[in-house]
């Protein structure tokens, strides 16, 4: 098995416009290549590699368990309103992912943030974004795969869930390769066909974090809409982060709510906590809010607490993605492609497009 040099590669070359003509032509498979490629997984690593794959002029077929695109960017509905309990916003570390931002920027998709210039907001939701990303690939949604048998040189996927009429013969017939696009507790059981790849995985040291959603029927008496750094540390070591939600681009205004929040715990704090009930940390979260901000919070009218698995990797690799040729079997995701300073949107979606440039080197 083979391992990409740590290097940054090129943004997604044409136009907003071209790219969604491009998504509306039917892809064919390319020279020599007969059978489609699975992506397994469609959050942000999945939907880069297939998307360069596709424009390529392969065929790829997405598979996800959930009912949209997105992964762990979905939106959550509440009777409080949608929150995005992914991240405030899109900060680029590389020249890379700066041009991206700035190409999805000027289809529509991102507005900046006017605070911190380079930074960007995706509009509506970064699920919203991935849909965005979706359209024009073959996306097999509510299906998840359970397990890979590679035979006669041909992958073999064992699926769980309604395959659609239309896509079942096409699964059943196999694939050239198996990508997975996923974070590494879900990556790991599939990948047992490659130890050495699966042991590397298995190193980076993916983290659960507690994150609170909160809602209160009044605007919060704060100077901002998201706490600094200096804020968070004064609510010792308990949050890694706190933005209001319906202050965002494109976020639904909701019939008595006049404020959310979304709160994340370090991973430190979250991990001495797995399993404490979602009512006391909540209770602890606001807690170190009210002491990052330096007053006393009214009780919020709606809170859901949520324990995220896979949200931080403690030990990302340096490597852009993982990649063994002679099986034809790839991971990626924001395990990868480690840059200094880099976050996980970053390195997810360059690492999924530099495994679809393993693959189409093959």
């Amino acid at each position: 098995m083979s391992h990409a040099p740590d290097r940054e590669q090129p943004p997604l070359p044409a136009p907003p416009s071209k790219r969604r003509a491009a998504a509306a032509k039917p892809t064919q498979p390319g020279p020599g290549c007969g059978r489609p490629v699975a992506v397994v997984g469609a959050g942000l690593a999945g939907l880069a590699c297939a998307g360069a794959l596709r424009d390529a002029g392969r065929e790829v077929l997405v598979f996800d368990r959930q009912t949209e695109p997105g992964g762990r960017c979905a939106l959550i509905a509440t009777p409080a309103g949608p929150f995005d309990a992914t991240g405030a916003g899109l900060r680029p570390a590389g020249k890379a992912f700066a041009a991206q931002l700035q190409a999805w920027a000027e289809a529509g998709w991102l507005q900046p943030d006017p605070q911190q210039p380079g930074h960007w907001f995706a509009r509506g939701s970064l699920q919203a974004l991935a849909e965005q990303l979706a359209q024009g690939l073959t996306l097999v949604s509510r299906v998840e795969v359970r397990a890979l048998q590679r035979r006669d040189e041909t992958w073999h996927l064992e699926t769980e869930g309604p395959l659609p009429v239309d896509l079942a013969a096409r699964v059943q017939q196999g694939f050239d390769a198996v990508l997975l696009a996923l974070p590494a507790s879900a990556a790991l059981p599939l990948l047992g066909d490659d130890s050495e790849l699966a042991e590397r995985l298995g190193g980076t040291g993916a983290e659960s974090v507690w994150a609170l959603m909160a809602a209160w029927p009044q605007t919060l008496p704060l100077r901002a809409d998201r706490l600094d750094a200096d804020r968070l540390a004064a609510a010792g070591a308990v949050l890694s982060a706190a933005w209001r939600e319906d202050s965002l681009p494109g976020r639904p205004q909701v019939s008595g709510i006049g404020s959310r929040w979304v709160l994340h715990a370090t991973p430190a704090w979250s991990a001495e906590r797995l399993a404490a009930r979602p009512f006391d940390v909540a209770k602890g979260m606001l807690e170190a809010l009210q002491a990052a901000v330096g007053l006393q919070l009214a009780r919020p009218a709606f809170a859901l607490t949520q324990c995220r698995p896979d949200t931080h990797v403690a030990a990302p690799l340096k490597e852009r993605c993982g990649w063994n040729a002679r099986l034809r079997l790839g991971a990626c995701g924001d395990a990868w492609h480690a840059l200094k300073g880099s976050e996980g949107p970053e390195r997810a979606w360059l690492s999924g497009r530099a495994l679809a440039q393993k693959v189409l080197a093959g």
